[in-house]
């Protein structure tokens, strides 16, 4: 009797521990089917990209969108791969290793939905990737640190000469390095140069130099513009240049005004020296027209051959031509001018021309130029607007003037050279029979119309 009772109360206390274990793992099975329905059912709303100042306080945004209590629910806040920044789990809070003292939850925040993470003084280390999880949703977001520093200061270091100014703008404080340009009151973009960036001590705080160099103008204004690239947060200083400046004379050009005076003076004298040179042969031949008109015309009376001829010799000598003077007249060659017996040339109205004619008959011809429209007659001069030299078995050589004017060639010429000048008005025409080359007239004219070339 004693053995059955025993088992029977055996048999009662297993029946009863199954019965607890079995409420156990119903009511785990509730609480999870529990959390389940209210997790599938939980929002977060966050930032993507948070910024926050450097060594200040920095919020880490997350809260339940539909605004229910985060209360009784898990919060866990991750870092990068998985470390625990911070847990919230039954009513209590737990800081992971290396953020104590740093991190929290705002917990009087928690029955209105905030579950936001706040760093009360946040450092460099602190900047990566984060993830809010409330139960089993979650959303990540990512943190950057920056620090805005001092208000720039503007120093004007040194005239690097008599003009150019350069300008250093000065600032501490700075996480990270700041963009910095450089603007003129003209709007001009200015480039600087980024002269020494330097940690202030262990920090990683930077003090900034930057330097830009520019041409001083009275009232010109320079503005150095500092841009934090994190915090899309700018400070800037404007300084306003005022004052007398010299004239900016770069050695250069000292050099080029220099060579340039020399090159001009240079050319006077070289001008000078071909005027008077001009000067001399016009002279001479002056003397020379001078000197043959009377005894040319005499000659039939005189008896005194040998002085004829020592004249004549002396004519000769100062019409020859140089190879300097007759290489510039080969230079004004134009060869839309070519010319025979009988016919005329294109008008001309403007610059300098050179052609040549040869002779075919050597005993009468007419080379010259002649206004347009104007006829050749027997009495043609240059007061009948004709400028030329002739040659007639009677008369001989002549400059067709009123009156006619005898011309001595050295021999008998067989090609002509003419040179016009028709702005300064000069009429040149050479015999090319020998060499040297000589000058047989030159006439002077103003010529008001265009004129033509011809050979009668």
């Amino acid at each position: 009797m004693v053995c059955h009772r025993n088992q029977r109360i055996a048999n009662t206390e297993v029946i009863n521990n199954l019965f607890s274990r079995a409420m156990n793992i119903l009511l785990f099975a509730l609480i999870v089917a529990y959390a389940s329905s209210q997790s599938t059912d939980i929002k977060l709303q966050t930032s993507q990209m948070v910024r926050g100042t450097l060594n200040e306080k920095v919020t880490l945004p997350c809260r339940i969108i539909d605004g229910r209590s985060a209360a009784p629910l898990n919060i866990i806040w991750t870092k990068d791969r998985g470390t625990l920044v911070y847990t919230y789990q039954a009513g209590k809070g737990h800081v992971g290793a290396g953020f104590e003292g740093r991190v929290k939850l705002d917990e009087r925040q928690l029955d209105s939905g905030d579950v936001n993470l706040v760093f009360s003084n946040s450092s460099l280390q602190d900047e990566g990737s984060y993830i809010c999880q409330v139960e089993t949703t979650s959303a990540s977001m990512e943190l950057r640190l920056g620090r805005v520093g001092s208000s720039p200061q503007l120093l004007v270091d040194s005239f690097e000469s008599s003009c150019l100014l350069s300008i250093s703008c000065l600032s501490n404080g700075w996480y990270p390095n700041p963009l910095v340009s450089w603007t003129s009151s003209s709007g001009q973009v200015l480039t600087g140069t980024s002269l020494d960036m330097k940690e202030k001590g262990h920090s990683t705080l930077v003090d900034i130099r930057n330097r830009v160099t520019l041409t001083a103008q009275e009232g010109l204004k320079v503005t150095c513009t500092l841009l934090n690239p994190v915090l899309q947060t700018q400070t800037q200083e404007t300084l306003t240049i005022t004052g007398v400046f010299p004239l900016d004379v770069s050695p250069w050009l000292i050099a080029f005004w220099v060579v340039l005076l020399l090159v001009v003076m240079a050319a006077g004298i070289i001008v000078y020296f071909f005027k008077c040179k001009m000067d001399f042969i016009k002279e001479k031949e002056k003397k020379a027209r001078e000197a043959e008109r009377e005894p040319l015309m005499k000659q039939s009376e005189t008896d005194n051959k040998g002085e004829y001829e020592e004249l004549k010799k002396e004519l000769s000598k100062a019409r020859v031509v140089n190879n300097s003077e007759w290489k510039r007249i080969l230079s004004k060659k134009n060869d839309t001018v070519s010319l025979t017996a009988g016919r005329e040339g294109l008008e001309l109205s403007s610059g300098n021309h050179y052609w040549e004619v040869t002779l075919k008959d050597k005993n009468e011809w007419r080379v010259g130029v002649k206004k347009k429209g104007v006829i050749l007659g027997k009495d043609a001069s240059n007061e009948t607007g004709v400028w030329a030299l002739s040659c007639h078995w009677d008369t001989g050589y002549r400059a067709l003037l009123r009156p006619p004017f005898p011309i001595t060639p050295s021999s008998q010429p067989e090609k002509l050279g003419i040179l016009l000048d028709y702005t300064e008005g000069q009429l040149t025409l050479y015999d090319l029979s020998g060499r040297p080359v000589h000058r047989l007239y030159t006439f002077d004219a103003m010529f008001d119309s265009p004129v033509v070339p011809f050979y009668d």
